[in-house]
């Protein structure tokens, strides 16, 4: 097991727009301002990792678990190619001495149809969406089986940095870019909670063209000093909120009994 620096917290949910203005509301009498800049990121719907570096370098990796601990399984994550094993260091952007990365690890639809087909072939039973399938993947004992299921990751947080202080959540999603991380391209920088609105609508939009699953959208409060004087109640942060997708729903058919 690895226990994280700082906790691997979760997020509480919304499922409506007057649950997103609450939020806006609450964020804004919190911190006795009118004007807050979020970032707002599609939600992939894979598992959740933390990736330490040291000096630039990969030392180890781990699952969120139940927050404060989860299992190691950095052989696992060094199989997976969008994962750096060495950060790339730039004249105006120095490494950090200590940098843990937050991200999701997911499988692709395609790919995810493809280990399905396979399976099925062999006789296997077959994984019931992405997300399973990744983490199932991520656990496996032997990483070479982990190798074959061609995962990827998007980053999107950080846990503790030292010898780096970024002054807002865009400007470190930009440093992580830079340093070699694969960084979701559908992440937009709104000036207030209508442009939130507009582009939940956007990528709601656009959710079955991409070649992933998502299941919904993160809001963040972008000021990193703003999300530090909001802190978290309980087991979330007050300065970050998931505001969900509707469920996929099918027509099943009974066909005996």
């Amino acid at each position: 097991t690895v226990t994280h620096t700082l906790p691997m917290l979760s997020l509480a949910n919304a499922f409506t727009e007057n649950e997103v203005r609450e939020f806006d509301n609450r964020v804004k009498k919190l911190l006795g301002t009118s004007t807050v800049h979020y970032v707002m990121e599609p939600k992939i719907d894979g598992l959740a990792v933390e990736l330490v570096y040291e000096h630039g370098e990969f030392v180890n990796g781990s699952t969120r678990g139940d927050g404060y601990v989860g299992e190691d399984i950095t052989q696992n994550l060094r199989t997976i190619r969008t994962v750096p094993m060495r950060l790339f260091s730039h004249q105006n952007l120095a490494v950090p001495e200590r940098l843990e990365v937050r991200g999701e690890v997911y499988m692709g639809k395609k790919e995810f149809k493809e280990l399905n087909r396979k399976r099925e072939l062999a006789g296997e039973p077959v994984f019931a969406n992405p997300r399973n399938a990744a983490a199932g993947s991520l656990r496996q004992l032997d990483p070479r089986v982990t190798a074959q299921r061609k995962l990827r990751i998007f980053c999107y947080g950080s846990g503790q940095i030292v010898g780096f202080q970024p002054e807002t959540h865009y400007q470190f999603l930009e440093c992580l870019k830079r340093w070699g991380f694969n960084v979701n391209p559908h992440i937009r920088l709104c000036s207030d909670i209508e442009e939130v609105i507009s582009f939940y609508g956007h990528l709601h939009g656009i959710r079955d063209e991409l070649p992933y699953e998502i299941d919904g959208t993160v809001i963040k409060v972008n000021r990193l000093d703003y999300q530090e004087r909001l802190g978290s109640v309980s087991r979330a942060p007050r300065w970050a909120l998931a505001y969900k997708f509707e469920a996929y729903e099918e027509t099943t058919v009974i066909k005996d009994i």
